[in-house]
């Protein structure tokens, strides 16, 4: 991911949500060096890869990074079926 166009909405998204002290550079060295250990999780439909690292995920197509967020989801429990019980 060395060669990776940051585009102006993950940088803004960055710093809205994670590093609002940050100037819009530092923001995108900071993003380069958080990619470079984030860690590859799946791909999206539409061909976008989302990459994580802890509570950042990074989403990633055609050489750009697209956009930056942090789940806001609960993981959902096991829930017994109650069709089939006995």
């Amino acid at each position: 991911m060395r060669d990776l166009l940051i585009t102006a909405h993950a940088i803004t998204r960055f710093l809205e949500r994670f590093a609002g002290n940050l100037s819009w550079n530092a923001a995108q060295v900071r993003l380069r060096k958080l990619l470079c250990r984030a860690r590859f999780l799946r791909v999206q439909p539409g061909g976008g890869r989302l990459y994580g690292l802890g509570q950042m995920r990074f989403l990633v197509c055609s050489g750009m990074l697209l956009t930056v967020y942090r789940p806001t989801y609960r993981q959902a429990e096991a829930v017994d079926d109650l069709w089939f019980s006995t």
